[in-house]
């Protein structure tokens, strides 16, 4: 299997790059989605059902389910510590797909993840 490719650089210069502090709240289940998110340093908490489903570090990415099929959010994501993450809207994260070889690999290899996660955490 090749290296996994780290998209941090790619998504810092699309997306829109935020900083949060420990104990703040990117989403919350049953949010509307806006975007998905590459985690650029630091780490956040994914829980649902009180339950903690992963915990997601940097050049890892939260969101993609919601943003692909437009349903609301089906976990919480909380930061667990100070952490940098790069918001890619539909249309930057369409265009990543279109125009960045392998992104899409990402994409699935991520979903991949955070089904095993779920499944191991249920």
């Amino acid at each position: 299997m090749l290296e996994p490719i780290d998209f941090r650089e790619f998504a810092r210069a699309l997306g829109t790059v935020v900083r949060f502090s420990p104990g703040d709240i990117i989403f919350r289940e049953k949010d509307p989605p806006s975007c998905m998110y590459i985690v650029l340093s630091g780490c956040v908490e994914i829980t649902a059902h009180d339950k903690v489903i992963e915990i997601i570090h940097e050049s890892r990415a939260l969101g993609i389910l919601s943003l692909l099929d437009g349903q609301p959010r089906t976990a919480t994501a909380r930061v667990k510590e100070p952490s940098e993450l790069a918001l890619m809207d539909m249309k930057k994260f369409r265009y990543m797909v279109e125009e960045i070889p392998n992104f899409v690999w990402f994409v699935m290899t991520e979903l991949a993840d955070r089904l095993r996660a779920t499944n191991a955490a249920l």
